[in-house]
């Protein structure tokens, strides 16, 4: 039976249906509360103007409403940086199927952005009177997912961190967890809720975001688990999920032919998400992240190129060449680091670390997005798009040597997780600690 489990590689039924609730539920969300404010930002924009007019007439300029409509957006993550100091990670995948299970949640978002890309389009939902049927949509999504969530069983993780104080009775609740989520026999259930009840109860307190960085271990993998959201973030995917229809706009398309192009742009990202759901757990995480972010460094170089082609020649041949190196860049990051961000941190910290080691890499994506979304319009607006997106995305990633250790810690991120990040394909994390041990001895 234990051959066959290893064979397995897509989750139960119910395990599956779990991860999607909870993905609709927040990835989804996430992703189309992201993607809406892109094609529908004249709307909004107009919203804006209507409202500040009747309290300030005069100040009507496009420039300046664009700058406060950039911090606007930015909100978005400031708040989810603020979220991430509240929440906490108990769900556990069997290791078979853990990264297949865990990209649900990156083909959700991903789906999210195609869907809101059509919807949030100016001759659909996203004009002046329609665009708030864009939030009811959301509305109905999370509504559905709460009605839902109460209906199910608690993950076995979770129940096997709580304190015990009837051990039958309590043993018994995580046996038909696991054989609600595993769908396996009774006896197979009972066998891994005691070895849940031990692992768990010896380490039953949670690590705190503090207490985390106290242990060399526990240290190492939290930080490059933030690596990886950091160089994430800072790969140029913020600034085209939140203003490509407004780079479309700005190579000279019109309305319809930009709102169009954006949602190819977020199909790509469709597609190379589903890609990766056939090769994450065949290559493993750390060959896609090292090689997927050398590419988005080429196509970055090739974008920029493009975009000041269009500036000095006005050619329209030159803004299709630019949709398609997006599309690549958006296939590329949907198929390598938009995913592993979300669950490699969970792969490389024990399970009473994921929560407060969670915390710190959605605080830095959080926060790094918050930052290049505040300041990305007002830079474009005093220079030009294709300078913004250089300073923002190709000075961080080929100045090593930058006065601003913000810019250095792109190419450092990238370097390190090279050297220093271990393959967490089909491996449990007491396997990697082992290793780590090993590795340590061995330089001492």
């Amino acid at each position: 039976m234990e051959n066959t489990t290893r064979l397995r590689k897509w989750p139960p039924k119910r395990t599956a249906f779990m991860a999607l609730m909870i993905a609709f539920g927040s990835s989804f969300s996430f992703g189309f509360q992201l993607l809406i404010t892109n094609p529908a930002q004249g709307a909004f924009i107009k919203f804006l103007n209507a409202s500040k007019h009747s309290n300030n007439p005069d100040d009507n300029v496009l420039s300046h409403l664009e700058n406060e409509w950039s911090f606007i957006v930015a909100i978005f993550f400031l708040g989810s940086a603020t979220g991430a100091f509240l929440i906490r990670t108990v769900a556990e995948n069997p290791a078979y199927c853990r990264g297949v299970s865990s990209l649900i949640n990156g083909v959700l978002l991903q789906f999210s952005l195609f869907i809101g890309a059509i919807m949030a389009m100016p001759r659909v939902l996203g004009s002046e009177d329609h665009w708030w049927y864009l939030y009811l949509f959301q509305l109905l999504i999370n509504t559905t997912v709460l009605l839902v969530l109460p209906m199910v069983h608690e993950s076995p993780s979770y129940l096997a961190s709580q304190e015990v104080k009837h051990h039958d009775e309590f043993k018994s609740k995580i046996t038909a967890s696991v054989k609600y989520y595993h769908e396996i026999s009774e006896l197979e259930a009972e066998r891994i809720a005691e070895t849940l009840i031990m692992t768990h109860q010896i380490s039953r307190s949670q690590e705190s975001i503090v207490s985390v960085w106290k242990t060399p271990f526990n240290r190492r993998g939290t930080l490059l688990g933030m690596m990886v959201t950091f160089a994430m973030a800072m790969s140029g995917i913020t600034v085209i999920n939140a203003f490509a229809f407004e780079i479309l706009m700005n190579v000279g398309m019109k309305q319809d032919t930009a709102a169009i192009s954006n949602a190819a742009i977020c199909f790509f990202s469709f597609a190379g998400i589903l890609v990766s759901t056939k090769i994450i757990d065949h290559f493993g995480r750390r060959p896609l992240l090292i090689s997927t972010f050398g590419c988005l460094t080429l196509v970055n170089v090739a974008i920029i190129s493009l975009m000041y082609a269009f500036e000095e020649t006005q050619n329209q041949i030159v803004s299709y060449l630019l949709i398609s190196a997006i599309c690549l860049f958006n296939f590329l990051f949907a198929m390598g680091p938009g995913p592993l961000s979300m669950f490699i941190t969970g792969e490389l910290v024990p399970q009473t670390c994921r929560s407060a080691s969670s915390v710190w890499t959605n605080a830095v994506m959080a926060i790094v997005r918050f930052l290049t979304l505040t300041f990305y319009l007002p830079v474009k607006n005093e220079t030009s798009e294709f300078m913004a997106y250089a300073i923002f995305f190709i000075v961080p990633m080929v100045t090593p040597f930058f006065d601003n250790p913000y810019n250095q810690f792109q190419v450092v991120a990238v370097l390190v997780l090279f050297f220093l990040l271990p393959e967490t394909k089909g491996r449990n994390v007491e396997e990697i600690r082992e290793e780590y041990e090993r590795k340590a001895l061995l330089q001492n």
